[in-house]
């Protein structure tokens, strides 16, 4: 028991480092460069668990099996956190998920024999896999291939993990389709498959061409957006901002229950719709005379057009990510 607390502290150490590696500093530019650290060390994290469970068959004892169980349940994880980055919510928490189910990984091989805690990690990598496949199918962010790559490679991984339990549970881990399909050479390369699939999608969307931004069309009312979003970002950070935006539109709703979300704002069916969206966001978040002089009129931004035609939400949002 005392041994494996002590497995368990190493694999807490080592969650713990990755954390603190891949965690952003304050003032970090922008989503995309978190997203590609994010998404780097996942890379990093899964050819690791690769190495940890070639020294565990070349007879290097249970530590390297326990540190490659949390590393193989991690890498999905911190793919979460990179595609929850870049969609614009923050880091830590979702951080802090995917070292909790590492965790359980660790813990789980720590002390539980080798059939049950190799259901438990497949298990762990099909509930993360899962996630990163909603997370990817409801983003905004163009170009749209290469996040049909990560859906399809997190996808088919999910089902291969829980195809693995269910063959091995059925049929048993010691079964011809068993060491055929999901043994640990199989497992690898498909794994590896995986990792270079999703490398290539994260490389397309850090490289590839940009959606030219389409209009927004305002069939009512005016557009108001936070303007000076290159100048004001460096002042307040880009935290600051895309929290100015979420605050504008709460307000907005509050004036004009109808209210449509534009990027980088709102469009709001309200008479004198700056003055009016200033005072209320004064009165109600908080904000200063500077962050209430970034409320501009969207048409001005060329990002907004005030002509019939309004485009659907979906497109609006990815509009505003691009």
């Amino acid at each position: 028991m005392e041994l494996s607390f002590g497995m368990l502290g190493v694999s807490v150490a080592v969650a713990g480092a990755v954390l603190f590696v891949a965690l952003p500093r304050i003032g970090t530019p922008g989503a995309m460069t978190l997203f590609v650290r994010y998404a780097a060390v996942s890379g990093v994290t899964a050819v690791g668990s690769s190495a940890m469970y070639f020294i565990y068959g070349a007879g290097g004892g249970i530590v390297p099996l326990v540190l490659g169980d949390a590393a193989m349940v991690l890498a999905p994880a911190l793919l979460l956190v990179a595609l929850k980055v870049l969609d614009g919510e923050r880091a830590p928490r979702w951080s802090i998920a995917g070292i909790a189910l590492a965790l359980v990984a660790a813990l789980s091989t720590s002390l539980l024999p080798q059939p049950p805690s190799l259901a438990i990690k497949a298990l762990l990598l099909a509930v993360a896999c899962t996630a990163c496949v909603v997370e990817a199918m409801r983003s905004g962010v163009e170009p749209w291939h290469p996040m049909r790559l990560i859906i399809v490679a997190n996808g088919l991984y999910a089902l291969y993990s829980l195809a693995r339990v269910v063959v091995g549970v059925v049929l048993g881990w010691d079964s011809g389709l068993y060491r055929t399909a999901f043994s640990f050479a199989p497992a690898t390369v498909v794994g590896i498959l995986v990792v270079l699939t999703i490398g290539v999608a994260v490389v397309q969307l850090r490289l590839g061409p940009r959606r030219v931004v389409v209009p927004v069309a305002c069939p009512s009312g005016k557009a108001v957006v936070v303007g000076d979003w290159a100048l004001a970002s460096t002042a307040f950070g880009q935290e600051r901002m895309r929290a100015l935006v979420v605050e504008l539109r709460d307000a907005a709703r509050q004036l004009d229950p109808m209210a449509v979300d534009v990027p980088r704002g709102v469009e709001i069916a309200v008479p004198d719709a700056i003055s009016a969206l200033g005072q209320r966001l004064s009165a109600t978040h908080g904000w200063t005379a500077d962050e209430v002089t970034l409320l501009v009129d969207g048409a001005a931004t060329a990002a907004i057009s005030t002509h019939p035609g309004r485009l659907g939400r979906r497109s609006n949002r990815r509009s505003e990510r691009t």
